[in-house]
């Protein structure tokens, strides 16, 4: 497989990764995975946390910022040398190893992790490889370790609509991307070894449909010529720049941990988001 299948043009200023942060930090997944590790009572300090298929890293980045060890993996060594940019961004360290996820991982990865995360990795994916993705992931795990694995959900209707819209107009530039239904997700979990599994919806609907109605927005702007579409990307920008975004993201996590534990943000409990939600969470128990 060619690196650049997988070469993404990362934006690497703090503006644009402080927003990723705290969309991360809104998500149900990001929040079950914090209220896993309050119940457990471990301090973040002495949890290993590996994110398989980096890319930007940024969930591992949001524990690397609570004071978790972190290892990032990805195939493309010209991705990990950016998202080391983006770390040092943080004044956060990671140890970044290039990996294969479709091969055995090396001893020393074997069995050193409490928590491994992806996140639009698995999708890109078919037949047996989508199984071995998963074995991957229980592999670097140590006993009682859990896995967090976030993929597009086959069901969500927000996810189909884009998605069908931009493979009509030819503007769908992902070579492979198969999204899962939960049975799925749940089986290959229990197939490669899991001890337990179950999974959850990672945002409310209504917000899946802001954000799939720009996604659409932007999917039609892709249809217009060049010279429109930097304008309008410049717009964009300038308008973002209005949002107020927390400078100290350190800080901020250190609030939503805080916000977690009292109990401010509830467990995600509708079968509806769970069924809908265009992103759906594997949380799957070593």
């Amino acid at each position: 497989m060619s690196e650049n299948v997988w070469d993404i043009d990362f934006d690497l200023s703090k503006q644009t990764m402080d927003r990723r942060i705290r969309t991360c930090t809104r998500h149900f997944g990001w929040q079950h995975a914090i209220r896993i590790i309050l119940e457990r009572n471990v301090a973040f300090k002495a949890l290993k946390i590996a994110e398989i298929g980096c890319g930007t890293g940024t969930t591992a980045l949001t524990f690397g910022l609570l004071g978790a060890s972190i290892t990032l993996l990805d195939f493309n060594r010209r991705v990990l040398e950016k998202t080391r940019d983006i770390y040092d961004l943080y004044d956060c360290t990671a140890e970044l190893i290039q990996a294969d996820c479709m091969e055995a991982p090396i001893g020393e990865l074997r069995g050193k992790f409490d928590f491994v995360i992806s996140s639009g990795l698995a999708e890109h994916f078919i037949g047996a490889d989508r199984e071995e993705c998963i074995r991957y992931h229980r592999l670097l795990l140590k006993d009682g370790g859990i896995a967090y694995i976030g993929v597009p959900n086959t069901l969500s209707p927000f996810y189909q609509w884009v998605k069908t819209f931009k493979k009509m107009t030819g503007t769908w530039n992902l070579e492979v991307e198969i999204s899962f239904t939960r049975r799925e997700l749940k089986k290959l979990a229990v197939t490669v070894g899991f001890e337990e599994a179950y999974v959850i919806g990672n945002a409310p609907l209504t917000k899946d449909l802001i954000d799939y109605s720009r996604g659409f927005g932007s999917a039609v702007k892709q249809l217009f010529p060049v010279s429109l579409q930097e304008w309008l990307h410049t717009k964009r920008d300038d308008d973002k720049a209005q949002v107020h975004v927390p400078n100290n993201m350190r800080q901020y996590c250190h609030d939503m941990l805080d916000a977690i534990s009292r109990g401010y943000f509830k467990r995600p409990r509708s079968p509806l988001v769970n069924t809908f939600s265009a992103g759906i969470i594997l949380f799957a128990f070593n």
